[in-house]
């Protein structure tokens, strides 16, 4: 199966298209005022997706859908924020938001907001989609989304479909990669963020792409499986390299490869102040990448780095920008031996701002050529979570698809 960047494009549409009527719905059943904040296509792991899950401590609810195409949607919400949706739902439940009937009001939420999220594919495909009833899910340590889709009405056939929970459910790509539609929403006041994800099955994937792609410049899902191992082992790089020149054990949390429109690339950015590095690299492909600390984790590198050099901010900044440098060639130089290409990098700008702020200039200069944008989003991380080292890379577009070119597998 191949993609092509008009079904990505197709797919964002949509999946904003379908968040936004599944936040009038929000706003009509709970009274909470809520806008889409971010949509967008993501090529992760299946463990990434899960870790989102746990970490974040979502509660969520799930309705698997039949028909025209086949998987699931989830509506998930921080477990805090529950109590507020339970006391607009089902008022005096507030109190215990775990009970039966809270968890029924949670559940009738799902089902209004996710029957109109998926609604909208429906009348683009121009062909019916049934859901199941749905489920109130707790994804915790010991349970992941394949155990649940196991366990699921949709998995054990109720609409008679034949799907093997374990190697087809939300996996666009392969076994291991997701292909997954994430939007966020939030209220003016953020007192309810929630998240909504579609994971549709592979050959839904398929259908979606056949009903959307114009059959030009289309990408094999073999190559998108391939750059994103290349992203991942590129972080691991980085990481390495991170630790052998600061003698900080570090390791690579999350890594993924997203597709999302140009302006909505700093949404997907904190703005808590972060220190770090902006460089252009140029080759095949080109674009821009960011290697950004929170404040406490810059100094930690940085002293390591330089011990001693903590009251000289200008020693403190050469460091951060020699260890951005070192992790920029870490990350790179594996995709250009992977491409048989050169990729060479600018020197380091050194950038203290908030994380979306400091996005903003590389996004400006994407946004003169490009509508989306593919994004780059790695983190690297000591096992105590003291510090964290994000890397935000932005390739060109156009060039990128060269490189998925070059990553295609030939013929047998």
């Amino acid at each position: 199966m191949n993609l092509d960047v008009q079904s990505l494009r197709t797919f964002s549409r949509l999946a904003r298209s379908g968040a936004e009527q599944a936040a009038g719905s929000l706003a009509t059943m709970t009274g909470f005022d809520a806008r889409v904040a971010v949509t967008k296509v993501e090529m992760a792991t299946r463990s990434d997706v899960e870790r989102e899950f746990r970490e974040r401590d979502l509660v969520t609810v799930h309705v698997d859908f039949s028909g025209a195409i086949d998987g699931r949607t989830v509506l998930a919400f921080d477990r805090e924020r529950a109590a507020s949706l339970v006391d607009a739902l089902v008022p005096g439940e507030s109190a215990d938001p775990g009970s039966d009937l809270a968890t029924s009001g949670l559940k009738e939420l799902g089902n209004i907001m996710l029957g109109g999220f998926i609604d909208g594919w429906a009348d683009f495909l121009g062909e019916g989609i049934e859901f199941t009833t749905p489920t109130y899910v707790e994804l915790d340590a010991g349970r992941s989304l394949e155990d649940v889709t196991a366990d699921s009405e949709f998995a054990n056939g109720e609409f008679g479909a034949d799907i093997d929970a374990g190697a087809e459910f939300g996996s666009g790509l392969d076994t291991e990669h997701v292909l997954a539609f994430r939007n966020h929403l939030e209220t003016p006041d953020e007192e309810a963020g929630f998240y909504i994800y579609m994971l549709p099955t592979t050959d839904s994937v398929g259908t979606i792409v056949d009903a959307a792609g114009d059959g030009e410049e289309t990408i094999p899902v073999e190559s998108f499986t391939s750059f994103s191992q290349m992203i991942t082992e590129g972080a691991g790089q980085a990481s390495e390299d991170l630790t052998a020149m600061t003698g900080i054990d570090t390791t690579v949390d999350v890594s993924r490869l997203s597709f999302v429109p140009v302006e909505g690339v700093p949404m997907e950015l904190t703005d808590d102040a972060r220190r770090g590095v902006v460089l252009e690299f140029t080759g095949t492909p080109s674009g821009y990448i960011a290697i950004l600390f929170d404040p406490e984790s810059a100094e930690s590198v940085a002293d390591a780095l330089m011990p001693g050099m903590d009251a000289d901010p200008e020693m403190q900044k050469s460091a951060i920008q020699e260890i951005g440098n070192i992790v920029t060639s870490g990350f790179l130089d594996g995709w250009a031996d992977s491409l048989g290409t050169t990729i060479d990098i600018s020197p380091p700008r050194y950038v203290d701002d908030i994380a979306s702020a400091i996005v903003d200039p590389l996004v400006a200069e994407l946004a003169r050529t490009q509508d989306y944008a593919f994004l780059i989003d790695s983190a690297i991380v000591t096992p105590d979570g003291a510090i964290t080292c994000d890397i935000y890379a932005l390739p060109d577009e156009q060039e990128l698809r060269t490189a998925f070119d070059q990553l295609t597998p030939g013929p047998n």
